[in-house]
């Protein structure tokens, strides 16, 4: 008895929201010409009292998917190159999100980095900070590795273990951190340095751009709430890899991702449902889709979509 009560139900508490935008302003229609025109049947009268409504309710989804989609080109029109691999021995700094990363932190990738011998020095700053014609900010932590001496400083090196690749070799965890790569080094003389510095300015700059909001306040496809954007698009995802030369900054590879949907139509209301995950009110939309260059999964020992250079870090027992 409750699935044969309760499904209709639901359907109809689904429908609901969609058929008052549609049936309000044609019953209104219909009222008005019921006073002007006594001997018009009432189902004339009815059925040009919707033409309106289904009008408008075709029109705009038909118009605010035009505006989407040149949005979304445009956010991919300038993307190019591939993840470069760069020449050994070059400073590189990290702009990204403020809220990511392991801003005043060498961690993974800072770690791998400099351990692999790929970079001579990392930096990682956040990128509303950052400015291409003057890159100084009012502190920031430069990573090397330099001769033992006063300059040496664990303190900010954060522990990050090795992958089995790295090792050569299946071991129970834990497996060592990429920290005791520092004991070889210190047999050639070298340890790490960390040092405060405002200008990164840097041979390499690469970007990360999540358009990331720790409120969620930007356009989602989940979550609860309301979601009555006619552009449903999500904040973009954008890397981008340049290179110091005597003239400026050159782009070495722009990539981006954009997820967004079409809105259905015609038009229609779609209420919130929540149960094990929530999803908002929202302009029901149809496919949606990721174009341009996803972000893949993460790999340890390679800076994924961003160079091409492989930062296993070897030696480990």
């Amino acid at each position: 008895m409750l699935t044969l009560i309760g499904i209709p139900l639901a359907w109809l508490i689904v429908l609901a929201p969609g058929a008052w935008i549609y049936l309000t302003p044609t019953l209104a229609i219909y009222m008005i010409l019921r006073r002007v025109s006594d001997g018009t049947p009432r189902l004339a009268m009815l059925a040009a009292a919707a033409i309106l409504p289904l009008a408008v309710g075709f029109g705009i989804p038909r118009w605010a998917n035009g505006i989407t989609e040149r949005r979304v080109q445009a956010l991919i029109a300038q993307d190019h190159g591939a993840p470069p691999i760069l020449p050994v021995g070059l400073s590189v700094t990290h702009a990204i999100d403020r809220g990511l990363g392991s801003s005043g932190k060498c961690w993974d990738i800072c770690q791998r980095l400099l351990f692999s011998l790929v970079a001579k020095s990392f930096v990682e700053v956040p990128l509303d900070k950052l400015s291409m014609r003057a890159s100084r900010l009012t502190s920031a932590r430069r990573f090397s590795l330099g001769p033992i001496g006063p300059g040496c400083n664990n303190e900010r090196l954060q522990t990050t273990y090795a992958t089995s690749a790295e090792i050569g070799r299946e071991i129970p965890p834990p497996p060592p951190p990429l920290s005791d790569k520092l004991e070889n080094f210190a047999e050639e003389g070298l340890c790490l340095h960390d040092d405060a510095v405002r200008d990164v300015r840097s041979d390499v700059l690469i970007v990360e751009r999540w358009n990331y909001d720790p409120a969620f306040r930007s356009f989602r496809f989940d979550g609860e709430g309301w979601r009555l954007s006619l552009h449903p698009i999500t904040p973009f995802k954008r890397r981008e890899v340049f290179r110091l030369t005597p003239s400026g900054l050159v782009r070495l590879m722009r990539r981006t991702e954009v997820r967004y949907a079409r809105l259905a139509e015609p038009l229609w209301l779609s209420p919130g449902f929540s149960f094990d995950t929530a999803s908002p009110t929202h302009w029901a939309w149809r496919d949606q889709r990721v174009i341009g260059s996803p972000v893949e999964s993460f790999q340890p020992t390679k800076w994924n979509g961003l160079i091409a250079n492989d930062l296993a870090v070897h030696g480990l027992r």
